[in-house]
Parts: C-alpha cells; sequence; structure tokens
C-alpha cells in the first residue's frame, strides 16, 4: 500500500496511458500535477515503461526529491542518463554511459551486497559557472543518448517543483529551457504533487519555463473504472463483491486512487479469515472502521499542526465540500471567522495539498481524513 504499482495492481487510466504514450512518441512536453497519492508515479510507469521495455523508447527516470543543490539535481540527471544505458557487461555500460558527456566524469562500483553504484564526477571548476555547464552537459546528454540509441527518449522529472525550493534565482530553470527547448524526438514529462508551484513555473509569463510544456492535470478515478478492477482483484482470491459494498467501497473513498486501494486491503484482510467468500456493505464498513482506527494517529498529527481556523475550515470542508468557501451564508452556516482568515487559511490548505478543488468542490485531499473527521468532531 502507498508503493508504486503496475500490471493488475493499477487501476484505470486507459485514456490517460494511452495519451502519454502517444505524448512519449510524439517527442511533447507535459507538466502533470495531482495530489499526493493519486499515483502520478505509478501512471507514468505504467504508461511508459512497456514501451522501454519493448525497444519501442528508452526511458530516463529522474527523482528530483532528493536533491538539494544545483550539483545534485546534476547528479541525478546524469546518474538517470547512466541507468539508461545499464548493459549486462559493465565495460560495455560504463563505455556508452561515458559517451553521453563531456563534462560530466561517471563512474561504477560494485557494492558489497552486489549491488552497481553510480557515481557522477562534476569536474572542474566548482564555482556557479562550473555548475552551470554541468547541468547543460547533462542535459544535452539526453540528446546524445536519442542520437545512439536512434529510437525516441522520454525523460520524467518526478516532483520536479522541488528545485523550487533551492533555485531561487530559476537558474535551473533557465538552463533547462535554453537547452531542450529545440530538442527533437525527446518528450519531457514534468511531475508534481504542488498544482501552485508547477502552474507558477510554466504559467508564469517572468518565468523561463514559461509554455515549455503544457498541462496535464490528474483527477480522481470514475466509478466506471473503479468497478470492473474492484470486482477482479477481489476475483483472483475468489471472493464476490457485492453492488451495495462496492458502491459504499466507491461512496467512502471518493474516486481517489490511493483510498481505493487502501480501504480494499483492510477490507480483504478482514473477509480472508472467514469461510463467507461474499463481500457485504457490512465487510466495507468494517474495513473502514479498521483502516480509521490504524490512521487515527496520523491524522491527529496532521490536525494538530495547523492552525486553529486552518481545522475549523478543514472540519467544515470535510462536512461540507463548498463551492464557494467563504461565502457568507457558508461561513454562517458553519460558524467559521470572517472571511479574509478563512481565505488565509484556505489558501494555506490548498498551498498544502490538504484540500484540493474537484468537480467544482472544495474536498479534502484524502477522504478518509474526512470520513474520521466526520466522526470524530
Amino acid at each position: 500500500m502507498g508503493g508504486v504499482v503496475r500490471g493488475l495492481r493499477f487501476a484505470g487510466r486507459v485514456t490517460e496511458i494511452e495519451r502519454i504514450r502517444r505524448l512519449a512518441q510524439a517527442g511533447e512536453r507535459v507538466y502533470l500535477f495531482a495530489p499526493r497519492r493519486y499515483g502520478k508515479t505509478s501512471l507514468l510507469r505504467e504508461g511508459l515503461a512497456p514501451l522501454a521495455e519493448k525497444a519501442r523508447l528508452t526511458l530516463v527516470w529522474c527523482d528530483c526529491l532528493p536533491a538539494n543543490d544545483l550539483a545534485g539535481f546534476t547528479q541525478r540527471l546524469a546518474g538517470a542518463l547512466v541507468e539508461a544505458v545499464r548493459r549486462k557487461r559493465t565495460t560495455d555500460w560504463i563505455k556508452e554511459a561515458g559517451q553521453l558527456f563531456t563534462r560530466l566524469r561517471p563512474s561504477l562500483s560494485v557494492e558489497s551486497d552486489a549491488r552497481v553504484r553510480i557515481d557522477i564526477g562534476m569536474g572542474p571548476p566548482a564555482d556557479g559557472a562550473g555548475r552551470d555547464q554541468s547541468l547543460e552537459d547533462a542535459l544535452v546528454g539526453v540528446e546524445r543518448l536519442a542520437a545512439a540509441r536512434k529510437r525516441p527518449v522520454a525523460v520524467v522529472f518526478d516532483e520536479f517543483q522541488q528545485i523550487v525550493e533551492w533555485d531561487r534565482e530559476a537558474r535551473a530553470e533557465a538552463i533547462v529551457r535554453t537547452v531542450i527547448q529545440d530538442q527533437t524526438g525527446i518528450s519531457y514529462f514534468f511531475a508534481g504533487s504542488q498544482r501552485h508551484l508547477l502552474d507558477e513555473m510554466f504559467a508564469d509569463r517572468t518565468r523561463p519555463l514559461y509554455k515549455l510544456a503544457a498541462p496535464f492535470p490528474l483527477g480522481r478515478l470514475a466509478a466506471d473504472e473503479i468497478r470492473p478492477w474492484l470486482d477482479a482483484r477481489f476475483g483472483d482470491t475468489q471472493m464476490r463483491l457485492e453492488a451495495e459494498a462496492a458502491d459504499h467501497l466507491m461512496l467512502v473513498a471518493a474516486g481517489h486512487p490511493w483510498a481505493i486501494q487502501y480501504v480494499s486491503h483492510f477490507v480483504w484482510e478482514l473477509k480472508r479469515r472467514g469461510g463467507d467468500r461474499r463481500v457485504t456493505v457490512e465487510d466495507v464498513r468494517r474495513g473502514v472502521d479498521e483502516a480509521l482506527r490504524v490512521g487515527a494517529t496520523t491524522y491527529e498529527a496532521e490536525l494538530s499542526a495547523l492552525t486553529a481556523t486552518q481545522r475549523r475550515v478543514l472540519a467544515a470542508i470535510a462536512v461540507e465540500p463548498p463551492e464557494s468557501p467563504t461565502s457568507s451564508a457558508y461561513l454562517q452556516r458553519h460558524k467559521l471567522p470572517a472571511k479574509s482568515s478563512v481565505s488565509q487559511a484556505l489558501g494555506s490548505l490548498l498551498r498544502r495539498g490538504q484540500v484540493e478543488v474537484n468537480a467544482g468542490r472544495h474536498v479534502l485531499s484524502d477522504p478518509l481524513l474526512a470520513e474520521w473527521i466526520c466522526r470524530t468532531w
């Protein structure tokens, strides 16, 4: 639960997968955004990995989350490129990897557990200009990779918005634009969980990445995507999910990909201990109860980190998801403070990813937290 899933464990997203594959093969650039636990990483893996496995494209996966500065970002990208040309024979691997760069110096070493470690030497000088040139070298390396492999390359920058924390002067953004804007046959997927930051990077005309990539929003799963998946997964273990039970599970999970899998896990765990293979609505209620019991400590900690006004706004939205949380009627109905205070609290909750707008209404990003609040507050 909570990790990257593929194959039978991956639910729905048929349309999105098809679009991702078309974009990859056409060499397009998009920024894909959704709150955490929507399955962005799983979706991109499910969409792109099969093409890579069939040698129809080369996949470069760069996780930006661990990068703390420009040098770290460069090393993450260069390391991802080296990983993308992995060969069975280490000598062949390091030879091809070395040909990707003119400035960076990749090296491979075998750890005690037999894993191969990739190190990227930045090369002199160690000043700011040198670091800029190293990032340019890594980005041009993507083009060299495409030329060497003679097939499309898809580059995924996972949690790309993370660079904002250290790229205060947008130097990395400027280098990225300068190098990749004229590349052909290479697709870029800038994925992230903080929409406001990605929108600022790609939709603000004052930023270097303005309109470099098109938006690719990821919504919640529709019922007609979830139901067949639920039936099939319970059916894999000879359980039959009754229609009313499926409806209740989908109601509580509210189309949230992680919540669907999480609650289903608890329902399955509880049900497999008995002899009856029918999954009833009562079984689902018990599974939800167990999921909320396990998550209670986390929910309490999450709420304790908020201000009093933020907690009140979050609780109101959990009880009644509104179109306009700052309307006079809504404020009065939920005994909320002044409009200015609610607006400020709401803005913070949206930026933190605890609240999102779904189908025109403000909702809690975690539907199980919403259920827990409704039961306990």
